[in-house]
């Protein structure tokens, strides 16, 4: 077994000198000899603090460079690093932390969320500040001590504790999801060898995607260093200075949800032969509209692929050839999956031309062990040696799987069942729609109703047109949606997903006359 740090460590053996790691605001770089020197000195510094095997270290940062070695560093240890996502509430980070038994935190310099966390953690217990320019709070260049002090690698089973994610918190507050070391080896061998991610000096990866979300941390940050490439940090995303460094630095890979290449295709600097040096581009973690996938894949020269996965999992599903199917799936390389029936168990598999919730093989190696605290929900999900994932899929005949959407999503109206994935994409087809999510509120007569949260473009838009352009498109008319709602962005946690409680939250105070957006009933 190779632990983050052991695979790390072998790649510096294998190419000392070449470059492992460049700073976007510093311009600092590491090689591979340099990244391993200061990861050691940075986790003699951390031990000398009291961290060490089995210590559950919080961390709430953006994707800094030194969040990198940090996290490294803590592995170097055997620390388990639990992390979370910098943009959570003061509140709801010092809630995460006091419940999952944390014994140190790093956080960014904020002197609410510092005196929040501080009542949230043991009176002992350690708290670093980080700042992305170095100007504020302990840097870890002050954080470190003679590497020579420290020990020998800890001795770790392959079922200990290696990771800490958490859940996107898309319908509540996030979970705590625990990896083990075996988990986080397996979800670096897939990725190294069934993504088919360039090698060696053709891998240069732009890191834009924060090292708290799974994708970030395994299929960017981790596969890029255990395979030898070069990881650029963008420590903040911004899709102008993006499409600056594909051009300039050669990218040849990315891995981001569909979100952050809009935002990286609308830029204003944004030009088809910029992306030349783009050898895969990797997305997930959200439906891509098929007008994105099909001009990412057209101006970028046929690269892109489609990972399905979640933070438990990590990659289940894969389509090498989105384009024209871009909901069309196949189970991945060290997954086993099932398709069946909706409240039923592993054996009640559906038949082809069905829809079920996908389920997983928790033997597998990629899978989770458990939500942290959380053995009520753990029981739930991970039931007679299967995980559930509470994803909607249409088996086909070949075994390959349609993926529709969230059971949790489902809108039931009138006593039919609408995924907002069936309305969402030709809304957005509209060329007055830059973004829309479908969300069910209460209603009275038909136990739901259906109502679109639209992104008005330059075109512009009204529910009226909206209501006409579904008619027109052949929608059912039981889907479309009976009310509207226009915002001037849709809400998202950081990993680019649409955060539906919000837009339920504001969709029933609009419609009770609670709140000044306008709630346009057809």
């Amino acid at each position: 077994m190779q632990t983050c740090y052991q695979l790390v460590w072998l790649a510096a053996e294998r190419s000392p000198d070449r470059p492992a790691m460049v700073d976007d605001i510093s311009d600092r770089q590491f090689t591979y000899a340099q990244l391993i020197a200061e990861v050691e000195m940075v986790a003699a510094g951390l031990a000398e603090r009291g961290i060490g095997r089995g210590t559950r270290v919080a961390t709430a940062l953006p994707p800094l460079f030194d969040h990198a070695v940090l996290l490294l560093a803590l592995q170097r240890l055997g620390a388990v690093p639990a992390l979370l996502n910098f943009r959570l509430t003061a509140g709801d980070i010092a809630a995460l932390i006091a419940d999952g038994g944390i014994e140190a935190a790093v956080l960014l310099p904020d002197e609410d969320l510092a005196a929040e966390v501080s009542a949230a953690l043991a009176d002992d217990a350690m708290i670093l500040t980080m700042s992305a320019d170095r100007s504020e709070g302990t840097s870890f260049g002050d954080c470190r001590s003679d590497a020579g002090a420290l020990g020998p690698l800890p001795e770790l089973a392959r079922e200990d504790p290696a990771f800490v994610f958490y859940t996107s918190g898309t319908t509540g507050l996030p979970k705590g999801v625990v990896l083990s070391q075996r988990t986080t080896e397996h979800r670096i061998l897939w990725l190294s060898t069934q993504a088919g991610l360039p090698h060696g000096s053709h891998l240069r990866t732009l890191g834009f995607v924060p090292l708290s979300h799974a994708i970030g941390f395994y299929g960017v940050f981790l596969v890029t260093l255990a395979m030898n490439g070069t990881y650029f940090v963008q420590s903040a995303f911004n899709p102008v200075t993006a499409n600056e460094m594909v051009e300039e630095l050669g990218i040849t890979y990315m891995f981001a949800v569909p979100q952050l290449y809009f935002a990286i295709v609308s830029a204003p600097n944004y030009a088809p032969e910029k992306m030349r040096s783009l050898q895969l581009v990797l997305y997930g973690g959200a439906e891509i509209v098929p007008p994105l996938l099909q001009r990412m894949d057209a101006e970028w020269g046929g690269v892109v692929r489609h990972i399905y996965g979640t933070t438990e999992t990590m990659c289940s599903l894969y389509n090498p050839d989105p384009v024209g199917r871009h909901r069309r799936l196949r189970p991945g390389f060290y997954s086993r999956t099932r398709v069946i029936e909706l409240d039923g168990g592993p054996d009640d598999v559906v038949a082809a031309g069905e829809e079920g919730e996908l389920i997983v093989d928790a033997g597998s190696d990629t899978v989770f062990s458990e939500y942290l605290n959380r053995p009520e929900v753990t029981a739930e999900k991970l039931r007679d040696g299967w995980y559930y994932t509470g994803d909607i899929c249409l088996l086909h005949d070949d075994g390959d799987v349609d993926l529709i959407g969230r059971s949790d999503d489902m809108i039931r109206s009138g006593g039919e069942h609408i995924h907002p994935s069936e309305v969402e994409p030709v809304l957005i087809s509209h060329a007055g729609v830059t973004d829309a999510a479908v969300i069910g509120i209460s209603d009275a007569k038909w136990g739901q109703m259906v109502v679109a949260c639209v992104v008005a473009g330059d075109a512009g838009s009204s529910a009226d047109q909206l209501d006409a352009h579904l008619r027109a498109s052949g929608l059912a008319g039981f889907k479309r949606p009976k009310a509207y709602m226009f915002f001037d962005a849709l809400p998202r946690n950081a990993a680019g997903k649409v955060l539906r409680r919000d837009l339920h939250g504001a969709a029933e105070a609009a419609r009770d006359g609670n709140s000044e957006t306008e709630f346009e009933a057809i």
